[in-house]
């Protein structure tokens, strides 16, 4: 598998190489004919040209993900380096998390706090305990309440995309139909939450994330018996991934979410038909019919005042969702690339 990842990236890589090879050549030419002209120009141009070639790579490399560490750092064990580091990927992450419009003032307080105590204990010359300990501060009082904060805010949308499966997959009496459907979904859940834990998140980290937590969810699904719908169980690995402070642990993840979910079942939310799902590879139950006119549900509406029967109904009102004008794109480029220097500046300032 590896050999064929590496050989999708060579496939990717070499039209980029073909066209930066046209871009260095068609550059020397021009700096050639600038030269001939105007000697003194010349190397301001190859300069200008240059930098124009590698801003974007730059600002690439700059806003993806950083990379995860490769093992979790266990009280009184790691060097000065290794906590270090792990300071670092704390300050980023909590870049990251600020960047949620909808996040409340409070929770928003206690990350700017975090990165306060962050930043003054990496200035004063620490050493490997008060690293040790600040980042134990930081998990327990920033870290945590927002991945319980992340799903308490849109674990419902989450459970709106269970119910959507659940419909459609009434109409579909194939099994391999229905595996499918629940692949969509699963893989849906997984990209929509991390979009919504970390809205900086490139689409190809955004892919990633997608699949490896999709295919998991799917496989922990069916060997823990299906105590958790596997979207839910996307979404919530998801909330997990977008935490690059630690390692990906695939095999000791389900264990921790379905412990959390037994443990805290108020304030995981799963959606009321969540329990019912219909596992890949069995029959899907009838659709139950409603029972007449005398049913619980439309006695539940009628209500009864001064000897009189009301019926309760629904009032619709027509809401109008403001639309933002779509910009240029040059526009877009240049509010890309001045986000790209004000976060290099936060990132290299606070946390280097």
């Amino acid at each position: 598998m590896e050999r064929v990842r590496q050989a999708a990236a060579r496939e990717r890589r070499l039209p980029v190489y073909w066209w930066l090879g046209l871009l260095v050549l068609t550059g020397s030419v021009l700096v050639a004919v600038v030269y001939r002209h105007w000697p003194d120009l010349a190397l301001p141009t190859a300069i200008l040209l240059a930098a124009t070639w590698i801003a974007p790579v730059l600002a690439q490399r700059s806003l993806a993900m950083p990379r995860r560490p490769d093992k979790t750092l266990a009280p009184g064990r790691g060097s000065f380096a290794d906590w270090k580091r792990q300071a670092q990927l704390l300050g980023r992450l909590l870049l990251y998390y600020e960047d949620e419009p909808a996040l409340p003032p409070d929770l928003r307080g206690r990350l700017q706090v975090a990165r306060g105590d962050l930043r003054d204990t990496l200035r004063a010359h620490p050493l490997r305990d008060d690293l040790e300990r600040v980042v134990a501060r930081v998990i327990q009082n920033a870290v945590i309440p927002m991945k319980i904060w992340q799903w308490a805010e849109f674990g419902p949308r989450i459970s709106e995309l269970v119910r959507q499966y659940e419909a459609e997959t009434l109409a579909l009496a194939e099994r391999d139909a229905r595996a499918l459907a629940l692949e969509v979904f699963v893989e849906r859940a997984a990209a929509e939450m991390s979009r919504h834990c970390l809205p900086r998140m490139q689409e190809r980290e955004r892919l990633e994330c997608a699949l490896e937590c999709s295919s998991l969810a799917i496989l922990s699904a069916q060997a823990h018996g299906n105590v958790i719908h596997p979207i839910e169980l996307a979404a919530m690995f998801a909330v997990n991934w977008c935490d690059f402070t630690e390692p990906w642990r695939p095999a000791l993840l389900p264990e921790l979410v379905i412990r959390y979910h037994q443990e805290h079942p108020d304030s995981w939310r799963p959606s009321p038909a969540a329990g019912a799902a219909v596992a890949p590879g069995e029959e899907a139950p009838p659709p139950s019919r409603p029972a007449g006119p005398d049913s619980s549900d439309i006695a539940g509406r009628i209500v009864i005042r001064n000897g009189k029967r009301y019926r309760r109904v629904r009032v619709r009102r027509k809401r109008s969702r403001s639309r933002t004008a779509r910009q240029l794109p040059v526009v877009n480029v240049l509010l890309s690339f001045g986000q790209w220097v004000r976060y290099s500046l936060r990132a290299w300032t606070q946390f280097h």
